[in-house]
């Protein structure tokens, strides 16, 4: 891994008691992650083709022949490592100490090979699509129309002859008709 960092120096040359205080740098770094991938790798040959011509001259026939450089590839998939960058900063406390008075800048940028050992999990994951059938009963309502009964009240008079001192007498009667309706009858 390389680090790379830009040290904080003070920005004057007073002498006197120094003072010592903790101070935050950046420091960056810059890792290689390894990928394996499947690359098109071409491999190429030269051959060497003849083409003969036959060439007639009286009553001579001499067959005459030229050669031809020809490049021939072919490409197959290969595993090949590729490599990606990956930054990375943080603060780093440094201890730095100065006489009273004097500030601090940062410095130029100091870079170095730091070997760490990152320990980092490499998961894979493989997947593939197993159709599977779910089956489960389900209720469901079905209306149903039957004709119900309807009724009605008709009132009806009914009159009585009594032969002592004759008079009219309306008892009011109550007949209930009950029926069905159909389309035949027109009610429905």
């Amino acid at each position: 891994v390389e680090v790379c960092r830009k040290p904080l120096v003070k920005d004057c040359e007073v002498e006197g008691l120094e003072i010592c205080r903790t101070e935050y740098e950046s420091e960056c770094w810059t890792k290689q992650e390894v990928h394996d991938v499947e690359d098109d790798v071409a491999t190429c040959t030269t051959e060497v083709e003849e083409k003969c011509e036959d060439e007639t001259s009286g009553y001579t026939t001499n067959t005459k022949c030229s050669k031809w450089p020809k490049e021939v590839c072919s490409v197959e998939k290969k595993p090949v490592k590729k490599y990606t960058p990956i930054t990375g900063c943080t603060k780093e406390p440094r201890e730095i100490c100065a006489p009273s008075g004097c500030g601090f800048r940062e410095g130029e940028v100091e870079c170095y090979t730091k070997t760490q050992t990152v320990v980092q999990d490499s998961p894979k994951e493989q997947c593939s699509l197993e159709p599977q059938r779910t089956c489960k009963h389900v209720t469901k309502l079905v209306p149903k129309l039957e004709p119900t009964e309807e009724c009605v009240d008709v009132p009806k008079e009914v009159c009585t002859r009594s032969r002592t001192n004759p008079r009219k007498v309306k008892k009011p009667v109550v007949k209930k008709w009950c029926y069905i309706p159909t389309a035949e009858s027109g009610l429905a």
